[in-house]
């Protein structure tokens, strides 16, 4: 593509995590539950991995499990815990924000008994803590807040949940995926319960999800009998793709201050240059600058995704995981907008190759539609 403007979907593969990838699937292919030495190596692997995890995050190396991707993470991640908490805990306590991964489980536990409260957000998306604090009690189960959303980069105060949620012993799983080496991430000090992280966000493989559970919090297996992973997950370990997420984590988080910036003077350029009829959505000063929900005044969304691709541009309309209307417009009705709004939402989204002529090119595009539109009015 020309211009690729679609980086909180994915990102492509660093050269360093897949000739990692490939050196390991050479060298460690022993399944980790063998007890041979081919089978010790790759468990080797596998610990060396969560040491480094542990490292770059500020916590014990023994509380990362691995699995097939950050959207399966998020939902044994919820279960998990909750299969540990007292029987009469059945309040669930989110928002509307959250990524389709994690909805979907929501709904799923709501016809399963648990009740689920999806708490207010302002205009910019931020959580309302006065109304957080009164619905925290010793009923709730479990608090579940995205760090950094999705489709507009709003960025909550989880380590003020976490603590305030520690007060009634409740437990925080956060999906962190759109933070991971694009803003500081300290596991120790977030307070957490759980958290979970995308690999091929972050220029690693597809294949590979990364779960934190704070070893001294209680949790049971989703699926019993399970033995890879101490239960957590069923299957055998990918050994390859584990070690290709960790060396794009080591390089991500190395590069985490630089890209900050670079994205920082991007979201800029964006702001300075959109047609005045388009809306930034979020607090610019307070946003993640990495993802930029945008609000047009003329056409739908789904519109101007196929007129950018037409162009060579890539776009959304929000999350990959739930194309079109429906994690956007949950976003957008949460923030105050009306759904013929929402209708309107496209999201861009920067990595570490997008330049000034890319927001450009895409700006081009907008602005010519815009155009052709006022014509025919």
């Amino acid at each position: 593509m020309k211009s690729y403007l679609d980086a909180a979907a994915t990102v492509p593969m660093r050269k360093e995590a897949l000739q990692a990838y490939m050196e390991t699937a050479e060298r460690a292919f022993g399944n980790t539950q063998s007890l041979h030495d081919a089978g010790t190596e790759a468990a080797e692997y596998v610990n060396s991995c969560r040491r480094i995890w542990g490292k770059l995050l500020d916590v014990r190396p023994e509380g990362f499990y691995f699995t097939g991707s950050a959207s399966e993470g998020n939902q044994l991640a919820i279960r998990s815990l909750l299969k540990g908490r007292p029987d009469h805990c059945k309040k669930i306590i989110a928002t509307s924000l959250e990524h389709a991964s994690v909805l979907a489980v929501l709904h799923e536990l709501q016809s399963e008994g648990y009740h689920v409260e999806f708490l207010p957000v302002d205009y910019n998306g931020i959580l309302d803590m006065e109304e957080f604090e009164l619905a925290v009690n010793e009923e709730t189960a479990l608090v579940i807040m995205q760090l950094v959303n999705s489709e507009m980069g709003a960025i909550q105060d989880v380590a003020h949940c976490a603590a305030y949620a520690k007060r009634w012993n409740v437990p925080v799983h956060s999906d962190m995926v759109q933070g991971l080496g694009k803003i500081p991430i300290n596991l120790s000090d977030s307070g957490v319960a759980s958290a979970v992280f995308s690999a091929h966000k972050i220029g690693g493989p597809k294949s590979v999800g990364i779960v934190y559970i704070d070893p001294g919090i209680h949790w049971h297996p989703v699926y019993e009998g399970t033995v890879h992973q101490g239960g957590f997950r069923a299957g055998t370990i990918d050994v390859p793709g584990i070690v290709s997420a960790t060396i794009a984590a080591k390089l991500a988080v190395a590069e985490q201050p630089e890209s900050y910036r670079k994205a920082q003077m991007l979201q800029s350029f964006l702001a300075e240059h959109l047609p005045a009829d388009v809306l930034l959505a979020g607090n610019i000063d307070k946003k993640s600058p990495f993802i930029q929900g945008l609000l047009l005044p003329h056409v739908e969304g789904q519109w101007m995704m196929l007129e950018c691709n037409r162009h060579q541009i890539g776009i959304s309309t929000g999350t990959a995981c739930k194309i079109g209307a429906g994690e956007a417009m949950s976003a957008m009705l949460a923030m105050g907008f009306e759904s013929d709004e929402a209708r309107k939402f496209i999201r861009i989204s920067f990595h570490n190759s997008v330049e000034e002529k890319d927001l450009l090119n895409f700006l081009a595009v907008v602005k010519n539609s815009m155009h052709i539109s006022e014509m025919h009015f």
